[in-house]
């Protein structure tokens, strides 16, 4: 009896307890099946590049010469291409170098030092599909081409012939150095254009003259070149707690070999394989340098104009010279100096705009003006008048 009594308790203490809990009324996690394992992914057969860098005129090694992988003459695979590779090193003491981990296909290897001559002079084996077929005959001609398959080593020996060589001076015309200018070189494209003569390799993209004026550049490859120096005057940046910031153009004036401001009045210069070509010097004239200064009106009012651009061209042939800013906070444009003779004076992108106010939009635009202009000495309080643009026509 005792036993019956003790197991009635336990059961309505048990049904006590149960109905005091909590019921979780959630549905039970589903738990998801683990992913199979992804495989990695095979890497792709690749080769390698191996060989030596000379120099043709001392038969030494190219010691420390770089050296460059790039694509050459690929394959189409319809609208695809075959992934390829490209790659720079630098050769060793011993002018050794190896290019590793190169996916198989047809490439340049081409070799750089400084003082011998670029192999990419007019050519760019880079750009090879948009390449005329006496072009890629060129490039095929002159660049080492390798083949590379997979699992196999490929050899590309690479000899470097030295190039000319141009140095002179940049001197103002009272005898003072241009310290720290830059001098660079042009040469005719295909289209018989001057043109900054560079090359993939950025060896001889130009030079800086040392404290005395001298500079010297190497490893040209025969043929005619144009030699300029620009003077270059740097923007002041300008910020002011209660007008915000303001930055002015840097200002550039090309000055050519053979005191020319243009490459048509420029003097040539020939070189040949090799050659050391001395006494190029150039000679800036500060006695026919003359600062121009003025401003932009509105047509209609008078008012001036606080931003656009004002370009200098030449007279004859419409190229461009140089190009300068309104000052929104002056009104005024300045082109700090310019060589006698006859220009175009052009304002393009002129507006009215709240100085300080940052990017904003113009409260007024105005058409594009241009005028005569006679550089003769120093010109101060030149005016051009540009004619507003018509409110309806400025918003569409």
């Amino acid at each position: 009896m005792k036993l019956l009594r003790l197991l009635v308790v336990l059961l309505i203490v048990s049904r006590v307890l149960a109905a005091q809990t909590p019921v979780d009324t959630e549905a039970p996690a589903t738990t998801e099946a683990p992913a199979p394992p992804v495989a990695p992914a095979t890497p792709p057969a690749t080769g390698s590049v191996t060989g030596h860098v000379y120099l043709g005129d001392s038969h030494l090694p190219g010691r420390m010469a770089y050296v460059i992988l790039l694509p050459g003459a690929e394959a189409d695979a319809g609208e695809k291409k075959a992934a390829v590779s490209t790659a720079t090193v630098q050769a060793g003491l011993d002018g050794a170098f190896v290019l590793q981990d190169v996916l198989p296909g047809t490439y340049y290897v081409i070799a750089g030092k400084l003082g011998y001559a670029s192999p990419l002079a007019g050519a760019d084996p880079d750009d090879y599909d948009r390449a005329s077929e006496e072009e890629k005959k060129s490039m095929a001609a002159t660049l080492k081409a390798v083949v590379v398959t997979a699992s196999h080593t490929s050899t590309a020996d690479i000899v470097l012939n030295r190039g000319a060589a141009l140095a002179g001076t940049v001197r103002f015309d009272d005898g003072e150095p241009y310290s720290g200018a830059t001098v660079s070189l042009l040469r005719k494209d295909k289209d018989g254009q001057w043109v900054k003569f560079e090359t993939l390799e950025g060896l001889t993209t130009g030079a800086h003259t040392d404290d005395q004026g001298h500079f010297r550049m190497t490893g040209l490859p025969a043929g005619d070149y144009l030699l300029r120096t620009t003077l270059e005057l740097e923007g002041a940046d300008v910020s002011a707690t209660s007008t915000g910031g303001i930055v002015d153009r840097d200002y550039r004036w090309d000055i050519y070999l053979g005191d020319g401001v243009r490459p048509r009045d420029a003097k040539t210069i020939t070189l040949k394989d090799g050659e050391e070509s001395n006494g190029n010097d150039i000679e800036i004239p500060v006695a026919k340098l003359h600062s121009i200064s003025g401003t932009v009106l509105n047509s209609e009012t008078g008012a001036s104009i606080n931003r656009g651009d004002v370009e200098l061209h030449n007279a004859d042939d419409d190229s461009t010279c140089t190009v300068t800013e309104i000052n929104p906070y002056t009104g005024q444009f300045h082109f700090p100096y310019v060589t006698e003779g006859e220009y175009t004076l052009k304002v393009t992108n002129a507006a009215d705009i709240i100085p300080g106010k940052g990017d904003q939009k113009p409260t007024r635009t105005y058409a594009d003006a241009s005028q005569a202009l006679i550089v003769k000495g120093e010109m101060n309080g030149v005016t051009v008048q540009v004619k507003p643009v018509p409110v309806a026509a400025a918003a569409q």
